[in-house]
């Protein structure tokens, strides 16, 4: 039997996040296993690698915000569920569900209210789902630095609803929900204002997440040099990068936009960034990355070394 639950349902940011977990017949319950919500990040931490080593499969599933705007949040949590069950990778005769059951399922399932703090692999599940989501929080931190992701996860703090009133929301944000949707970003001005601008950095700096680029820095002032607006890490590359931003048809591609004088001043912004930084051995380089939209479709094209000093 496959045990399975979700976590990241009430956040106004980031994904939703379902594990599934089987068991084996005869393995001892784990001490301190129990709803997620009743346990400290510490606690759910140490359980979170234990409950896998006992597992005898585990999967996630991960449906990201653009979906949830798209499909809502419970349809959403279904398809959560199922993209965990495909992943176990191992033969189900059964699934227990936390809460409704599962529309659709090709299992038979039964569904536990509170099914977290009564039924072992459930509770387990909750306790993947609720770390694996976490962590993802805390690493899109890095990548959206203004709202305090790490903190709060994405849940609909005091701090949280204020940075999105101040910022503006952000490409991991759930734009249909209350809280978010009265904040949305004006894109009807020309390519120059400031929303439409920042909108394109988030967008890059999350493309460079999801290809497996870690952001160490945005927007790094030195002085009177200026500002660069993303520094990303993928090994020993480091990347300094500038994001132009446009609607398509307005003078040609953004990722053209970068002269001379312009590529000399990233030069003078980076040799301050490194000669802040412990010695290390980097590859550097500068990249453009333009992003362009029309109406819906949003085009991003990362120009690798695309400015020699």
């Amino acid at each position: 039997m496959a045990g399975i639950d979700e976590a990241g349902r009430g956040p106004l940011a980031g994904p939703v996040v379902a594990a599934a977990l089987i068991f084996p017949a005869a393995c001892d319950m784990l001490a301190g296993v129990n709803d997620s919500k009743k346990l400290t990040a510490r606690q759910r931490e140490t359980l979170y690698d234990d409950v896998l080593k006992q597992a005898l499969a585990s999967g996630i599933g991960v449906v990201e915000a653009s979906e949830i705007d798209r499909i809502n949040i419970l349809q959403a949590t279904y398809k959560a569920m199922r993209q965990a069950l495909g992943r176990l990778r191992h033969q189900i005769d059964h699934i227990l569900v936390d809460g409704r059951a599962l529309p659709g399922s090709i299992y038979p399932q039964t569904a536990i209210v509170g099914g977290d703090r009564t039924c072992y692999s459930i509770a387990a599940a909750s306790i993947v789902a609720k770390v694996f989501r976490d962590r993802l929080m805390r690493q899109l931190d890095e990548v959206f630095p203004n709202y305090g992701f790490a903190q709060h996860k994405g849940y609909g703090t005091a701090r949280h609803l204020a940075a999105i009133a101040l910022y503006k929301p952000c490409p991991v944000h759930r734009l249909t929900f209350q809280g978010v949707r009265e904040h949305l970003p004006d894109f009807s001005g020309t390519v120059s204002t400031k929303e439409t601008g920042r909108w394109g950095e988030h967008l890059a700096a999350y493309y460079l997440f999801r290809h497996g680029w870690r952001i160490r820095q945005r927007n790094y002032r030195a002085g009177v040099f200026g500002e660069i607006d993303i520094i990303a890490q993928k090994g020993r590359a480091l990347a300094f990068i500038e994001v132009k931003t446009a609607r398509v048809g307005n003078f040609g591609p953004p990722e053209t936009w970068v002269d001379q004088r312009k590529a000399t001043q990233l030069g003078q912004i980076a040799e301050a960034w490194l000669a802040e930084q412990p010695e290390e051995e980097y590859e550097c380089r500068f990249d453009v990355i333009g992003v362009s939209w029309q109406n819906q479709d949003i085009r991003i094209n990362h120009v690798e070394d695309a400015i020699l000093l």
